[in-house]
């Protein structure tokens, strides 16, 4: 998948939920270039990011913090390569931070194409962080930013940083500020947790003490959708993650399982068994049931919507073991779309709609596939370690997270969407059943 590097005339100064006022930091224009992390060539983007350089004497470990978090959120990207700082020149707490300051020259030598030089002032509980991206080749800068907040955010104005940075680059916003859903297996209790993009933070959604599985975000992302089984039977659930509110959305009579939030809108499609047969519905979020969508002898689960939410991927054994379909919503057309193998489910459309992930059966064992969804191109990412199952796609569509078994307990990992740069993201086992967010405030 193919990137240009934008050519940038203006910098912004951002802080966390408002525009500051300041001074106006203006970039160079940059040359385009074509950009496709998944060519088996590809090398990876030189960067050099020294320790923060602190203003105050306050906060000063906050000088490598932001350093080394900056570094893991490029690294993760799989466009950059950042430089080991035990190679660099110069104390990064006394050397400058303007283009006017800085020998490129060095930098040039030691192989970097960019370098990062940010600054930050920790008052209290507050704190502003001042950050630049340079060109080496052309020793001019690319973007500067400015952004303020609260100490205990630091985290987050990095993640902000590392998005920009990718803007800056490919022209479109990294995936730092979103976050992963799962399931946490603890004994027999299923309960749903969201974490930071890469398994940092990890935070309850649900305490029901029961089995809670199936999580899926809402457009804005500000709720989830799961299905929990509290009160017997299984029933789809919605949590406000603002307020912490649960409410019911799908309790009739049956199964009431599979939420798939239909994109641009306040529908999810489900799978009830209402009528005797499992068949999948359009219900809205207070819980009206607006029509139903696929109907069969066989078992019809885990819907996936296309982007522009007017075809659904879906699960079915209606051909004797379950395989992938691909349905029109408007005209009712569906067309099967995975032929090998005995075991193909847990479809997810990727954000561009270009292509559907899946897990298949092969060798034995599962595994993360995509096809085209016309059925063409079928593509193995994954082989024989473990269990790869439950594959979900990074809003930019550059990566995939699933949970996979190939360490011993269930783990989340993630991986470029060519199977290349896998990296595991939560750690102590017992994770399931992942689903990335949207891009948090719809940005």
């Amino acid at each position: 998948m193919p990137f240009r590097l934008r050519s940038c005339t203006i910098a912004l100064c951002f802080c966390l939920g408002l525009v500051l006022p300041g001074v106006m930091l203006h970039p160079a224009r940059a040359q385009k270039i074509e950009i496709d992390i998944t060519k088996p060539g590809f090398q990876r983007i030189p960067i050099a990011i020294p320790d923060f350089k602190f203003q105050t004497a306050e906060q000063p470990q906050l000088a490598r913090e932001m350093g080394e978090l900056l570094s893991a959120n490029l690294d993760f990207s799989g466009l950059f390569m950042p430089l080991d700082p035990r190679g660099f020149l110069e104390d990064p707490q006394s050397m400058g931070v303007t283009a006017g300051e800085i020998r490129f020259p060095d930098w040039k030598r030691l192989g970097a194409d960019f370098l990062v030089r940010a600054s930050y002032q920790a008052q209290g509980s507050s704190l502003r962080m001042e950050a630049r991206l340079f060109d080496v080749v052309a020793g001019r800068m690319v973007v500067g930013k400015v952004y303020e907040g609260e100490v205990r955010n630091w985290r987050p104005m990095v993640h902000r940083l590392a998005d920009e940075i990718i803007m800056a680059i490919t022209g479109e916003r990294g995936v730092f500020d979103t976050k992963i859903a799962y399931v946490q297996v603890q004994g027999k209790v299923k309960e749903i947790y969201v974490a930071d993009f890469d398994g940092n933070n990890p935070v309850p959604v649900t305490r029901d003490q029961s089995l809670a599985l199936s999580p899926a975000w809402s457009p804005d992302g500000s709720q989830i959708a799961y299905v929990s089984y509290k009160e017997g039977n299984a029933k789809v659930y919605v949590a406000n993650l603002h307020t912490g509110g649960h409410r019911l959305v799908a309790g009739f009579p049956g199964i009431n399982i599979a939420p798939a939030w239909r994109p641009g809108t306040n529908q999810l499609a489900v799978t009830l068994s209402k009528g005797g047969n499992p068949d999948i519905y359009l219900v809205s979020a207070s819980g009206e049931l607006m029509q139903r969508l696929v109907q069969s002898w066989g078992i019809n689960v885990s819907p996936a919507w296309s982007p522009d939410g007017r075809r659904l991927a879906f699960v079915s054994n209606e051909a004797g073991s379950p395989q992938i379909y691909v349905m029109d919503v408007s005209s009712g057309q569906k067309r099967r779309i995975t032929f090998s193998g005995n075991y193909n489910t847990s479809p997810s459309w990727s954000p561009k709609g270009d292509w559907i992930a899946f897990s298949g059966m092969a060798g034995g064992r599962h595994n993360i596939f995509v096809v085209r969804p016309d059925g063409g191109e079928v593509r193995q990412l994954t082989r024989g370690e473990g269990d790869n199952e439950s594959p979900t796609w990074s809003p930019d569509g550059r990566m995939l997270a699933f949970s996979s078994t190939r360490q011993g307990g269930a783990a989340i990992w993630v991986m470029l969407s060519n199977g290349t740069g896998l990296r595991r993201i939560t750690r102590g086992g017992g994770q399931e059943m992942p689903e990335w967010s949207p891009r948090m405030g719809g940005r």
